[in-house]
């Protein structure tokens, strides 16, 4: 795994976690948080995939910030 998915990694994870967390929040009713194991790894590649694409269309290509 290179340095770029393991940030992405862990970007998704954290995404994820607020995504949850706005959920168990509009159903506090909810009495645990299953997902099947297939519909977490879809979800986590989705958030990856999303995070992948938002950088290459909205960072400069050599990853440095533009100038103030």
């Amino acid at each position: 795994m290179t340095s770029s998915q393991h940030d992405t990694t862990e970007l998704a994870e954290n995404e994820l976690e607020a995504f949850w967390t706005v959920i168990c929040h509009h159903f506090p009713q909810a009495q645990t948080g299953d997902l099947s194991p297939w519909a977490t790894i879809k979800l986590q590649q989705a958030a990856e995939a999303a995070i992948d694409e938002w950088i290459d269309n909205n960072t400069p290509p050599n990853g440095e910030r533009p100038a103030q």
